[in-house]
């Protein structure tokens, strides 16, 4: 309960508007059904150790966070919610079962627009016409034009105002560095495709590349085109 407690007393700070610096901690959490949905929906807000420090407590007690992240901003389908929440309660709940290694060869590589659904679209919109004020568009963004830019940015996160036409946005974005290389490679490609009408191809040898020579987001941010 004082575990609860402390977690909910950190979501009422953050609504308030103390938001925490994301660090990108996904190998915290245990791998299963609903894991990525946990990435993309908290990891875009606040830090996940929130969300590590907090296993133990209750699928009610959860269902109590989840609804305080919703009165914050955290938009989520019914179908969503029933997801994020069964795996709040199995896996950082109070009998999680026994830590397992993830099938990586088991797994069905996801196109660039599943991965889009499931990680970006909660602030930048289906369609990619982000959200005033907080998220800039991905659509018609002419930082998409550069192969490297999308790539850094997935990979490292980026922190800093930008000004996309006469909008300029403060929000946080935070590393996708979990991602495989072939996953960041096809989330570029759509993205580059869907929102600004590149056919040229992003390859995973490229983001490999990228990833050996490690950026902090207000680093990436100078890169910008």
């Amino acid at each position: 309960m004082k575990r609860a407690r402390t977690f909910l007393a950190a979501a009422g700070l953050l609504a308030l508007g103390l938001l925490s610096l994301v660090r990108g901690q996904a190998e915290a959490l245990p791998p299963g059904p609903g894991r990525d949905l946990v990435l993309g929906k908290c990891q875009a807000c606040h830090d996940l150790q929130y969300v590590v420090d907090s296993k133990g407590i209750t699928r009610g007690q959860w269902e109590e966070v989840v609804e305080n992240m919703k009165v914050m901003g955290l938009q989520l389908t019914p179908e969503e919610e029933e997801v994020l929440l069964n795996y709040l309660a199995t896996y950082l709940g109070p009998n999680p079962p026994p830590p397992q290694a993830e099938d990586a060869e088991a797994a069905e590589p996801r196109s660039g627009e599943a991965l889009y659904a499931t990680f970006c679209a909660s602030c930048h919109g289906p369609e990619g016409r982000g959200q005033a004020n907080l998220f800039p568009p991905l659509r018609e963004n002419p930082a998409l034009q550069d192969p490297r830019y999308p790539v850094l940015v997935l990979l490292y996160g980026l922190e800093g105002p930008i000004a996309v036409g006469d909008q300029t946005y403060q929000g946080i974005m935070p590393s996708f560095g979990h991602l495989s290389d072939e996953e960041i490679a096809a989330l570029v490609n759509y993205l580059r495709t869907a929102f600004a009408g590149v056919k040229e191809e992003v390859g995973p040898e490229a983001v490999a590349a990228l990833r050996q020579s490690p950026l902090s987001p207000a680093e990436v941010l100078k890169k910008r085109p």
